[in-house]
């Protein structure tokens, strides 16, 4: 990793933790430099401006929880020998992503979400950070595809896009959890992606 690299991710990660403990308007350039070690001039060299800092933040924030899940994914589905291994990694993976722990990070997602829809920078550096987390789940789709475990005619990209969609979507449930059961949406929604992926599977 470059001096460049380092500099940068430090930065980005205090920006980050300013905005995680205490909301975008307490950022300001100077704590970040301060906490990454740096000088103001690198804050404006690396990201431009204050609001460049805040879009990058941002955008790392909305998509930090869900590319690191699609990493392990990835990693699982290429350790698989069958169609069955493929299946068990679909649904423990799809349990870890709907599981009550992870329930902030969805949260932060929202707020991202909803913030950058009318921000065209935002939207922008989002749109940019999310695609990083498609590319590598479709990879790994294809991957699957190719040994008969995925649908042939299945669009791996369509899939992945659509996914992070229901992802995002269990808020609707969590902002009203009595409408129904927690585990039954999730049951649901595990099974139509194993048979998205996979076609009706005997039980």
């Amino acid at each position: 990793m470059t001096d460049n690299l380092r500099t940068h991710d430090r930065l980005l990660k205090a920006a980050v933790d300013v905005i995680d403990s205490a909301g975008i308007k307490e950022l300001k350039i100077r704590d970040v430099a301060a906490m990454a070690g740096v000088k103001v001039p690198s804050v404006y060299h690396f990201f431009g401006n204050r609001d460049g800092l805040v879009e990058e933040a941002q955008a790392f924030r909305y998509t930090r929880g869900l590319l690191e899940l699609t990493q392990v994914f990835d990693e699982q589905v290429r350790n698989c020998s069958n169609i069955e291994e493929f299946i068990a990694v679909i649904r423990e993976v799809t349990a870890l992503v709907f599981s009550d722990d992870r329930y902030s990070t969805r949260a932060v997602r929202a707020d991202v979400l909803g913030s950058a829809m009318s921000r065209p920078k935002l939207k922008s550096a989002v749109a940019a950070a999310q695609r990083k987390s498609h590319d590598l789940l479709s990879s790994a789709l294809n991957f699957a595809q190719e040994r008969g475990w995925v649908l042939p005619e299945l669009d791996t990209m369509a899939f992945s896009v659509w996914y992070t969609g229901m992802v995002n979507g269990r808020l609707v449930y969590e902002i009203d959890p009595a409408q129904c059961s927690g585990q039954a949406w999730n049951n649901l929604a595990t099974e139509l992606t194993v048979s998205a992926l996979c076609g009706p599977v005997k039980k």
